[in-house]
């Protein structure tokens, strides 16, 4: 059965009353606060016909109804819209862009500090370590006899590290003549563009050692190859009422706490990243259960590639329409931040 619009009317009456309350939503109050042309007695018979259709949920120890993950899903698809961003926000968002910083990390863990304190939620920043970043140099460490470390510095300030399996018979002396000599060749080259197929061009100007040359090439490689994760506002959580129960809080805080199920929690699909947001409710998180979780998410592109990803982390009563907004906002301001960094350098 459609909604029709009268009860597409209450529905998103008792959405947005909830978030604002977060306490079950009764048809008097509706009556009383939302100009909707209709009686308590005709919103009472409408939100009962929105639980029986499974939009709205009624806790059994109160006469009032709360939304359900169907709900809040036919809402940020059919009734949403993305709210304009206040001036305190907007206060913020200057601050952060005008703060001077250092390198990359410092821009990306600026950004989930200042989303957290906006939407009073969690909020995720996964970027690519490259990000247009490019090659100053490479040196090597000792660490064993059969173990170098391989640093990588690039011009962003990013300094990386690998673990270099070397042969017995080559000292570090020799690694950091390989260094200088790869050096040579790629710095100033943008990382993503560091390949097998060009340091193959330059193998013989390096070293004649093909496998030492390749086990160069990998510990490079694997140093870039992960993306990093800046994460802010978690304490956040416990401000909200959801998650005053400790049983729930500590779950959540443990997810929250491992690096691989972080990551899990955002979506890896190519046709979403071409959606300006993304909205995940409840049960729809997978393979991480978060049933009483949204996450709203937001992809940032440059130059037709994906720089990485800012989430906002919150109960399913959440403020989609605000956190919409502002997702929306920062990811272009995002790009242009990059890009100011990186014509500074």
């Amino acid at each position: 059965m459609e909604l029709n619009e009268r009860k597409q009317r209450i529905l998103n009456a008792v959405i947005q009353d909830y978030i604002m309350s977060a306490e079950p939503v009764g048809s008097r109050t509706i009556a009383r606060k939302y100009d909707l042309g209709v009686s308590a007695a005709t919103i009472r018979n409408e939100m009962f016909d929105l639980e029986l259709m499974g939009y709205l949920e009624q806790p059994h120890t109160s006469a009032g109804r709360t939304p359900s993950a169907k709900g809040y899903r036919f809402y940020v698809d059919c009734l949403l819209q993305p709210s304009e961003i206040t001036k305190d926000d907007r206060r913020l968002i200057r601050a952060w862009l005008n703060d001077k910083m250092d390198d990359v990390d410092q821009i990306f863990q600026s950004t989930a500090k200042v989303l957290s304190k906006m939407t009073h939620n969690v909020t995720l920043v996964i970027a690519s370590r490259q990000l247009g970043a490019k090659l100053k140099y490479i040196r090597f460490m000792p660490l064993d006899d059969r173990r170098a470390i391989m640093l990588i510095v690039a011009d962003t300030g990013q300094v990386e590290n690998s673990i270099y399996n070397k042969p017995v018979d080559v000292d570090v002396d020799e690694l950091n003549i390989l260094a200088e000599k790869l050096t040579y060749c790629l710095a100033g080259t943008p990382l993503e563009k560091i390949t097998t197929d060009l340091l193959d061009r330059f193998r013989n100007d390096v070293v004649g050692d093909l496998d030492l040359y390749r086990t160069a090439f990998r510990s490079l490689h694997r140093a870039f190859r992960k993306q990093q994760l800046y994460q802010g506002g978690t304490m956040e959580l416990l401000n909200v009422p959801e998650f005053r129960n400790v049983d729930k809080a500590r779950s959540l805080f443990g997810i929250l706490e491992e690096r691989e199920k972080v990551f899990d929690l955002l979506s890896n699909d190519d046709e979403e990243d071409e959606n300006p947001v993304v909205v995940r409710i409840g049960d729809e998180h997978s393979p991480v259960p978060l049933n009483d979780c949204s996450i709203i998410e937001a992809t940032f592109r440059g130059n037709d590639e994906v720089l990485g990803k800012i989430a906002v982390l919150g109960p399913t009563r959440m403020e989609y329409a605000k956190i919409i907004g502002l997702l929306d906002f920062m990811k272009e301001h995002m790009i242009q931040v990059l890009a100011h960094y990186h014509d500074d350098k």
